[in-house]
């Protein structure tokens, strides 16, 4: 049975440690929750925080999302041993990115309306040029200029319609969790199948994200950026 469908977008990735970058992230899934018990989380005191919270937050559901589900798919054997295929190592890094920018979207406009409401109404203006910083920083990590710049177009579309009222509390993360199930490199006949099962397996890991984000933000000092 045919279970893998080629992405045919040219994008950067490091081909020596892709199976090592995917074993990172469940490990880090089974380490994270003892490092909380135990260390704590960092809390979030300014915009720096934010922005680190906003990315690394982004970067670990869109990741242990996309990945597990390739692995629940495939099967553990056929997903590890397809990493060492070129065509396919390609799209799952081309889906990566693309969840990754929509994960950014949808954290970053779920927190910013969070702060909103609950301390500063200021905070929205800052929100274009937050994004764009933090799109910026992952360019030497293999974000590509084009790939970045169309990410950023979306954004301004986007953020044109958000109701900051509401935002937080009204399926923040939607349209993330659509573009787990629409990017991940799957083929159409099996995906299908799929549906709920993956828009809900990355539904959960931003709930919990969300928890987290409320534990940890502190009134934030709007002089350190």
């Amino acid at each position: 049975m045919k279970f893998f469908k080629k992405i045919n977008i040219s994008t950067q990735f490091d081909q020596k440690n892709t199976v090592k970058q995917v074993i990172g992230v469940f490990k880090n899934f089974l380490i994270n929750p003892v490092k909380k018990i135990f260390l704590g989380q960092k809390k979030i005191t300014n915009f720096d925080d934010l922005k680190d919270f906003i990315s690394n937050k982004s970067a670990y559901v869109s990741q242990f999302t996309l990945y597990g589900y390739l692995r629940t798919r495939m099967g553990g054997i056929n997903f590890y041993k397809s990493l060492d295929d070129l065509p396919f190592q390609k799209s799952v890094n081309i889906a990566r990115w693309n969840i990754y920018l929509v994960s950014v979207q949808d954290l970053l406009l779920f927190t910013f309306s969070y702060i909103y409401n609950k301390q500063d109404r200021n905070i929205i203006t800052s929100a274009n040029s937050f994004f764009v910083k933090i799109l910026e920083e992952q360019e030497p990590f293999g974000l590509e200029v084009e790939l970045k710049n169309k990410s950023i177009h979306e954004f301004d579309e986007r953020i044109k319609k958000v109701n900051w009222h509401m935002c937080y509390k009204q399926r923040p993360f939607e349209k993330s969790c659509e573009a787990l199930f629409s990017w991940a490199p799957i083929a159409d006949q099996l995906k299908d199948l799929d549906k709920e099962i993956v828009i809900n397996s990355m539904d959960v890991q931003w709930q919990n994200i969300m928890i987290d984000f409320v534990k940890l933000l502190q009134p934030l000092n709007t002089n350190v950026r």
